[in-house]
């Protein structure tokens, strides 16, 4: 799902500020993404984004709850970084659990694969690979970092990451707080040098690229399997056959990706489905037949389930969207 090309003009830049109950039009809002999201966790979504795009570079903060699993690409010929305000669940990125004080790191030339299993504020940068590798030279004396390979864990001590993540917070703030406030070329590149200095100063000079690790690509192989299945849910069994894997790198796979193993992955993106049919239903949706067509063969269950995700049961969703629709 693209994002919109919309955002607001100001001078020296470009911002997108808003609050979301509808997880879809979260994902769509950031100028630049091409991202999805599902939601992972139980009550109503509730998000807010406030994203400023600059000369080179983007600056944003995203929150939500409950948690969320994103799947897309950063901005083309970039790299993204995450530092983390607030993580009432476990933070996973590039399908590998975040240790506390990691900086989460992806590209642009690989999903980001970002998954939050509860109540998160989170820091967002986004740097052009030439500014990186122009840092880099200048300031490491090296060539730069390959976008095409993944990253080595980037940590820490957690409270210094927290530091950090505050002052973005205060450059965001800045950069919102007055709208008609002029950003001056030099001022312009001082700003973002700053922003440019917090991410990448956290790089040791011998940084070393490695490749991806076998349960990251069980993971992606498994979550592609559990979408393009979603109205026929494949058993553990025939998942390890498609994908490759044993039944315990399997469920590893998708714990250390998601913070969940592959039946309740499975479940919840069934039942994000099951929502949207019902948000937007076509003609003659009944309860019964969305929930069949995503798998679900017991409807007292599924109401259940439904209404502990979702805050609401699917009859009070359908008949809100039937509702408008005859307005």
């Amino acid at each position: 799902m693209a994002g919109m090309d919309g955002g607001s003009q100001r001078p020296g830049r470009t911002v997108v500020d808003g609050t979301f109950d509808d997880i879809d039009a979260m994902a769509a809002s950031p100028l630049a993404w091409n991202q999805e999201y599902e939601q992972i966790g139980r009550g109503r979504f509730s998000g807010q984004l406030a994203q400023v795009v600059l000369k080179q570079l983007q600056l944003g903060r995203v929150r939500w709850s409950p948690g969320v699993l994103q799947r897309g690409a950063a901005p083309t010929n970039s790299w993204v970084f995450g530092l983390p305000l607030i993580a009432q669940g476990s933070l996973h990125v590039r399908r590998r659990p975040a240790q506390p004080g990691e900086l989460l790191v992806a590209t642009s030339s690989d999903d980001v694969g970002f998954t939050a299993t509860g109540r998160t504020d989170l820091m967002v940068v986004v740097i052009p690979t030439g500014l990186i590798d122009r840092w880099m030279q200048g300031r490491r004396g090296v060539d730069g970092i390959d976008p095409d390979l993944p990253p080595r864990h980037w940590a820490v001590p957690p409270a210094e990451l927290s530091s950090r993540a505050n002052t973005l917070s205060s450059f965001l703030d800045d950069l919102l707080g007055q709208p008609d406030f002029e950003v001056t070329p030099d001022a312009l590149a001082w700003v973002e040098s700053k922003i440019s200095d917090v991410i990448l100063d956290m790089i040791p000079s011998a940084e070393i690229i490695e490749a991806l690790h076998n349960r990251a690509r069980v993971a992606r192989a498994v979550l592609q399997l559990l979408h393009d299945r979603k109205d026929s849910p494949p058993r553990v069994t025939e998942m390890c056959e498609l994908v490759g894997a044993r039944e315990r790198t399997l469920y590893l796979s998708c714990v250390e990706a998601f913070g969940r193993p592959p039946a309740q992955l499975s479940m919840e993106l069934r039942l994000n489905a099951a929502r949207r049919a019902l948000v937007h239903p076509a003609k003659g949706a009944t309860i019964t037949s969305v929930a069949a067509q995503y798998g679900f063969v017991h409807f007292g269950r599924f109401a259940a389930m439904y209404s502990q995700r979702f805050g609401e049961l699917p009859s009070v969703t359908l008949g809100k969207s039937l509702g408008s629709a005859q307005t």
